[in-house]
């Protein structure tokens, strides 16, 4: 069987769910308004006091069902009965758990069963309709979004590709230009030294020719021969110093480098590229939707120095203050953690600090308040924990 709203229904035992079991329900007491299977009808007629009145559930016009809520009087996050309503966080719904976790500090906190009606309040269809509108809405902007995301993705990835296409192309043109130049200069230096060779050969194939000529005439030439050999002797020796001399004075080594611009030395000074990835959040609306009646500001909280107030050296500190954790207390004061002079200082309402401090023999890291009066701080060692508040 179906409900208005589209949710089954079910005749169950009720001390049998109480138990946590599921029989099903034959019969109904119209006296205590409550469903009973065969075993449990006894027990009710024998412990429950007063008269009662059994018929059969099946075939009565008395018939009682349950809804079948689909979860939505059980705790999400612990699977259990929803108990509490807290005013203090927009009506949040908890049960037991939620409420000593998340609810202890909270001063509107009641009871469902005491703070809402019987009566099930009016549900505005246009209301619902608009919200499911909106809903759909975002969620196709969510989709919307990351299809954009991606995109910017790539946009972004072939930037840096872009980029690097840039830099190679003006490498490639440096590295063709610098080849054309080497190209041009070893043709230049090969010329200069092929011509320093051919006088080389030529002075060299010229003194063996003459050597011979020379030994020739030393062995068989008569007194003439040897005096004209003489003077060809000093005039082609001195002829070949001057030719060698000369080659060696015009003999101009060329060495080559490559000389880089500061800005892309610095680039391959660098030990990676530096590109970082900026990331702006966009505005989002300045208003939430509106719904039973009013709007929820979803807009970003905006911090407002009221009050600035400064923890003073005083004596037994050997350094200034450095403020490292802070807590807040059930009665209003505040508990901070100087960790360069290793104590806990606490502050009333006014920010004016109340007590003597608690000093520690560790360095404390920061600090927290459990329960109504106690404090844990956090040391390098461990954690201290205190039974009363200073």
């Amino acid at each position: 069987m179906d409900d208005a709203v589209g949710g089954k229904v079910r005749n169950t035992c009720v001390p049998c769910e109480r138990d946590q079991k599921t029989t099903t329900a034959t019969l109904m007491c119209t006296v205590c308004d409550e469903r009973l299977c065969h075993d449990c009808s006894k027990h009710h007629k024998k412990y429950a006091p007063g008269k009662h009145v059994f018929v059969d559930i099946n075939n009565s016009d008395y018939v009682k069902t349950q809804v079948d809520m689909r979860g939505y009087d059980r705790c999400k996050d612990h699977s259990r009965g929803l108990v509490y309503v807290c005013h203090d966080h927009n009506k949040a719904l908890c049960c037991d758990e939620c409420l000593f976790i998340n609810h202890r500090k909270c001063d509107r906190v009641e009871k469902i069963l005491q703070s809402t009606s019987s009566q099930l309040i009016a549900l505005n269809d246009t209301e619902v309709r608009r919200i499911v509108s909106e809903a759909e809405c975002l969620s196709s902007e969510s989709d919307k979004k990351v299809k954009e995301n991606e995109k910017q993705a790539n946009e972004l990835c072939d930037e840096i590709d872009n980029k690097k296409k840039f830099v190679m192309a003006m490498f490639d043109e440096a590295k063709t230009r610098i080849m054309r130049e080497l190209s041009a200069g070893n043709a230049s230096d090969k010329e200069r030294l092929d011509k320093r060779k051919d006088i080389a050969n030529s002075i060299k194939s010229e003194l063996e020719g003459f050597e011979a000529v020379f030994n020739q005439v030393k062995e068989h030439g008569n007194d003439n021969e040897k005096r004209i050999m003489n003077a060809v002797t000093e005039s082609i020796l001195t002829n070949s110093h001057i030719r060698i001399n000369e080659m060696k004075q015009t003999d101009n080594a060329t060495s080559r480098s490559l000389e880089w611009d500061p800005q892309v030395i610095s680039l391959f000074n660098m030990n990676s590229l530096k590109v970082e990835l900026k990331v702006t959040r966009l505005p989002g609306p300045s208003q939430g939707v509106q719904a039973s009646g009013r709007v929820v500001d979803t807009r970003s909280l905006v911090l407002k120095q009221e009050k600035t107030t400064v923890l003073k050296k005083e004596k037994g500190d050997k350094y200034w203050t450095n403020v490292t954790g802070l807590t807040s207390l059930p009665d209003g004061r505040i508990a901070a953690i100087d960790y360069n002079n290793d104590k806990c200082v606490i502050l009333d309402a006014s920010l004016q600090r109340s007590g003597p401090p608690y000093r520690f023999k560790e360095k404390p890291r920061d600090v927290t308040c459990y329960g109504d009066t106690n404090l844990a701080v956090t040391l390098g060692y461990g954690i201290c924990f205190n039974d009363t508040v200073l």
